[in-house]
């Protein structure tokens, strides 16, 4: 299985196990340097929404939003940059998730583990991906049957 694009990564690790996330986060956050870019942060965000015909914005509700940025030291003692944005409210998961996606993304020590993290939450959320379309499947009226059915009206 290969590696989904970048945007997709949190997503993912959110999918993955999250103690496995973040013991993992913590080991390569110290074998890294890890240095927090910013204070990580957990608040609401308002869910905007485009109506499709009058094209008015409305608001649907709040979710709840935690960020981390993080700088890492690669091998050649220049830092690099990694990033979470997530929709939960662990601040702590965002920081493990914004270190992972650093090392991957610059393909750091460790780089190989953060990938196999990644697809075992990939496959999670095809697999709930396969289940939700089945059980949507489930659910389709076919409405040309409805004129099969015979008019009595008409009789």
């Amino acid at each position: 299985m290969t590696l989904p694009e970048r945007g997709l990564w949190s997503r993912a690790l959110m999918a993955a196990d999250e103690e496995a996330v973040i013991v993992l986060a913590e080991r390569l956050s110290l074998q890294h340097d890890a240095r927090p870019a910013g204070q990580p942060r957990a608040g609401l965000a308002l869910l905007r929404l485009r109506e499709s015909v009058a094209l008015d914005t409305f608001y649907l509700g709040e979710i709840p939003v935690a960020t981390a940025r993080v700088a890492l030291r690669a091998p050649d003692g220049l830092y690099v940059d990694g990033g979470a944005v997530l929709m939960d409210d662990s601040t702590e998961l965002a920081a493990a998730i914004a270190v992972l996606d650093g090392v991957l993304a610059h393909d750091l020590a460790g780089a190989n583990e953060v990938a196999d993290l990644v697809r075992k939450g990939q496959k999670t959320i095809d697999r709930e991906g396969r289940i939700r379309n089945a059980m949507l499947s489930r659910t389709r009226v076919d409405f040309a049957l409805m004129g099969e059915a015979g008019d009595d009206t008409h009789s």
